[in-house]
């Protein structure tokens, strides 16, 4: 389930960037495309809705998750299809209004998958479960970051899209036909405003909004960056095999070693601990992009920029997953995980939108050194938390 999770935000947020620069979009217009993923940031207006309606006949079949999921994977390889003959050149709003839906239907599919994971592990294996989920999620943007670039030398982007298209639909037959069924804690219909009342009365308001500013600022200069490294290593001179072989190879295994590294942290240090060690990583690891600008297109530093920023980026989403994870009642897992994540993702869609504009402003290094000042802030967080908030104290929230 964490590769098909995967896979559509990869195509997203890396490849079609990479696609539109190949093409000639100006970089203030691709940075525009982060808006396309706005449905991540707000998912948690139709999670109710998941979490609480069952789906006629198929709920039946397949079970309340397994359910959504069929209907979720169904359009998402439909849309996938079409956005590979959408041709931005040509008609650029219809690529951006099919990269929009196929947005929506993986933010939907997120909002399962985080359901099912948290309802079917205890709290000791939050953590492993948010490493293993993350493995996942990171294989499917080898498929679909790697694999898409390998695929441009000898098919056209129609083709590619495709064949991932493919490759999405044999996974949701596994999913269909392998994974077990469940329909634990699933809400009454009546319930649709109660997973946000019950979050947000249960503590005071000091502790509540302290949490979202973490959950907001904690991965914020990292995505802020982020959305712009693909069109950077295109503009500095990388080719689409150099990019996959560094970026979408090399960068995949080091994520993954991040992901089980943080893991490891989060069993032995604990939640908190493991965040503000993945927060320092994350924060200077930005700096490597400066580095990278200063050299040119060396494939050497390319790798140590990849190396750098993929391992802490892993590190950081095991521990930041985990804590997402004990935040939520298990009654309402599907739109609380929805709410908080979608915190995150505010970042990412809307406030990412004018990183293209600040690069033709300023430049690519200036621009890098401010995405790295960006990530102070959830340090700054996390030591008042440590004082004022222990997780300990968190585990209520359950």
């Amino acid at each position: 389930m964490g590769i098909t999770s995967g896979i559509p935000l990869y195509l997203i947020l890396s490849t079609l960037f990479i696609w539109l620069t190949r093409e000639d979009i100006d970089i203030s217009t691709i940075g525009l495309f982060a808006l396309t993923q706005i449905p991540w940031s707000i998912k948690f207006l139709w999670a109710p809705i998941i979490d609480s309606f069952r789906i006629p006949l198929l709920h039946r079949l397949l079970g309340q998750r397994k359910a959504w999921l069929f209907i979720i994977q169904i359009n998402l390889i439909l849309f996938i299809i079409l956005l590979g003959y959408s041709n931005p050149t040509e008609n650029l709003k219809l690529t951006a209004l099919l990269a929009l839906i196929i947005s929506f239907f993986s933010a939907s599919q997120d909002v399962v998958i985080d359901a099912y994971r948290i309802e079917i592990l205890n709290d000791d294996s939050q953590g492993a479960g948010a490493a293993m989920t993350q493995f996942g999620y990171r294989v499917g943007g080898l498929f679909a970051g790697a694999g898409s670039l390998y695929l441009t030398v000898i098919f056209s982007w129609e083709y590619v899209f495709l064949t991932i298209s493919i490759i999405f639909f044999f996974l949701m037959v596994f999913i269909i036909f392998i994974i077990p069924s469940t329909n634990s804690h699933i809400a009454s219909k009546k319930n649709l405003i109660e997973p946000f009342r019950e979050f947000l009365f249960r503590n005071s308001i000091s502790k509540v909004s302290l949490i979202f500013l973490f959950i907001f600022f904690f991965k914020f200069g990292d995505v802020i960056a982020g959305v712009m490294a693909n069109p950077f290593y295109v503009k500095i001179g990388f080719s689409n095999i150099e990019i996959a072989n560094a970026s979408k190879v090399f960068g995949v295994i080091m994520t993954i070693l991040g992901v089980f590294i943080g893991g490891y942290f989060v069993k032995i240090f604990g939640i908190l601990k493991s965040l503000l060690i993945s927060g320092f990583f994350q924060v200077f690891s930005n700096l490597l992009y400066v580095l990278l600008n200063y050299m040119g297109p060396e494939l050497s530093y390319l790798f140590l920029t990849v190396a750098g920023e993929n391992f802490s980026g892993g590190l950081g989403s095991a521990a930041f997953v985990a804590y997402l994870s004990s935040l939520c009642n298990r009654k309402y897992t599907g739109t609380q995980y929805a709410l908080l994540s979608s915190i995150m993702g505010l970042a990412r869609a809307i406030l990412s939108s004018p990183s293209g504009y600040l690069v033709e402003y300023i430049g690519w290094s200036k621009f890098f050194i401010i995405s790295t000042f960006l990530g102070l802030p959830s340090i700054i967080i996390l030591f008042w938390m440590f004082k004022m908030f222990p997780l300990k104290d968190q585990k209520s929230m359950r």
